[in-house]
């Protein structure tokens, strides 16, 4: 047995040990993310009384039917993963609240009407799939609050998402829409709406009805011309236009600050499992202050970007997750070089020629901006080049 499989065999021992002490102790939480799963032990099926269900990062390819019986579980975890298919018996976990699916790994392509019947859910995670159709039961989820799929590849959108009246946050960046259907304009509760890199090339006259919007990202679309509505969203703290075709904006945008400075979105930062939350420079100069090499991780609002700092001198890094990607850095954007640059592998970094010839740690000085960009945009940072993770 190889040092890898060592690995795998302790984890998967610890991980029966904790179900077994699990069912003796009758506990409602249980962890087993990132323990390198490639199947689940079948003795799980046995801990009932589990209302919370992590199995996050770990290398689950099936679902197993038993998993079905724990119909008491509000939260479950299985972002991450390597799963392809969402079997049919999801729909029996009625009392789910937060269904997180999303997260580098899993590659589902369509989902089971039955997941219509998980009515209790108020979250729903499904970023960084290969979903290229929803199913119409989606629009029974009337308690959603918050429903990601970004990163997927998504032409069209079914008209019964127009009946998720609750939600407040919608993430469909990373897709292919052209158009969105008239029933979204039905969402007034909204307060997020990204809308980033799709295909749109018009926005419907409707959207200037969601008027509790304090964000709207159309980054990297089509767009040539914004509908005059867009002037009613009159709680807009941030708007996004960035990477269109724009050549001016309708006179109720131009004649406001909207959008000219992004305003800073609160993250999370974890620091050794404290959980303190980052909402303008100072706070985050104040933590990367007490940041040593553990690291640190900076979690956007909604969950779906994470970027890792680790400072350690001149010998810094950076690791990004965000809805579709994990990347690590290569080093610092050399002079003359396009900002954010990335590469599929190290592979292709080295015959890139802006890419350095060998990876390059950064300077505890370029991992800070590279957190107060973060912090600033909410997006991966461009002061750094980044290569996939292998």
């Amino acid at each position: 047995m190889n040092w890898y499989e060592e690995q795998i065999e302790a984890a998967r021992r610890r991980s029966e040990d904790e179900i077994q002490a699990a069912r003796r102790s009758g506990v409602s939480s249980l962890d087993l993310s990132g323990r390198m799963l490639g199947t689940l032990p079948e003795s799980l099926g046995s801990v009932t009384a589990l209302t919370e269900l992590n199995l996050a990062g770990n290398e689950l390819t099936a679902l197993p039917d038993w998993l079905g019986n724990l119909t008491s579980l509000t939260r479950l975890d299985l972002h991450a993963n390597r799963l392809t298919v969402l079997p049919d018996w999801i729909g029996n976990l009625t009392a789910l609240a937060e269904l997180h699916l999303g997260g580098t790994g899993n590659r589902l392509t369509v989902l089971p009407e039955s997941l219509g019947n998980l009515t209790a859910l108020t979250e729903l995670f499904l970023n960084a799939n290969q979903l290229t159709a929803l199913p119409d039961s989606l629009g029974n989820l009337t308690a959603l609050t918050r429903l990601g799929l970004g990163g997927n590849q998504l032409t069209m959108l079914p008209d019964s998402l127009g009946n998720l009246t609750a939600l407040t946050w919608l993430g469909l960046s990373g897709n292919q829409l052209t158009v969105l259907p008239d029933s979204l304009g039905n969402l007034t509760a909204l307060t997020w709406l990204d809308l980033a890199y799709n295909h749109l090339s018009a926005l419907p006259d409707w959207l200037g009805n969601l008027t509790a919007l304090t964000r709207l990202d159309l980054t990297a679309n089509r767009l040539t011309v914004l509908p005059e509505s867009l002037g009613n969203l009159t709680a807009l703290t941030r708007l996004d236009l960035a990477g269109n075709q724009l050549s001016a904006l309708p006179e109720p945008l131009a004649n406001r600050t909207v959008g000219e400075h992004p305003v800073n979105a609160p993250l999370q930062a974890w620091i050794d499992d404290t959980c303190t939350t980052v909402a303008d420079p100072a706070d985050l100069d104040a933590i990367l202050d007490r940041t040593r090499r553990g690291g640190m991780s900076l979690i956007s609002e909604d969950g779906a970007r994470n970027l890792f700092i680790s400072l350690d001198g001149d010998q810094s890094a950076l690791v990004w997750e965000g809805d579709s990607d994990v990347m690590i850095s290569w080093g610092p954007v050399p002079p003359g070089a396009p900002p954010g640059q990335t590469a599929g592998d190290a592979e292709y970094a080295f015959s890139d020629p802006w890419f350095t010839d060998e990876p390059t740690d950064l300077t505890e000085e370029q991992a800070r901006q590279a957190g107060h960009e973060f912090l600033h945009t909410g997006r991966r940072p461009t002061n750094v080049q980044w290569v996939d993770k292998p």
